[in-house]
């Protein structure tokens, strides 16, 4: 896992769960803003642990149901 703010960022992802929730902040803990469904892909800016902030700025997703693209 590479430190938050590394030069990899931004980067494209692919939903690969059916539905996946996105939160307010990193972590189940947060309130469900969105669903996002399967096949879509987002750019995600910002990483903390398992979970990606999109780009749009609709919250975080669980980078583990998700593929790079």
């Amino acid at each position: 896992v590479m430190p938050s703010g590394a030069s990899y960022l931004p980067y494209m992802v692919k939903i690969t769960a059916s539905a996946l929730n996105v939160r307010a902040g990193a972590g189940i803990g947060h309130k469900i803003n969105t669903v996002v469904k399967k096949g879509e892909v987002f750019t995600i800016v910002s990483v903390s642990g398992d979970w990606g902030k999109l780009k749009s700025g609709a919250g975080w997703i669980n980078l583990k149901y998700t593929k790079r693209v």
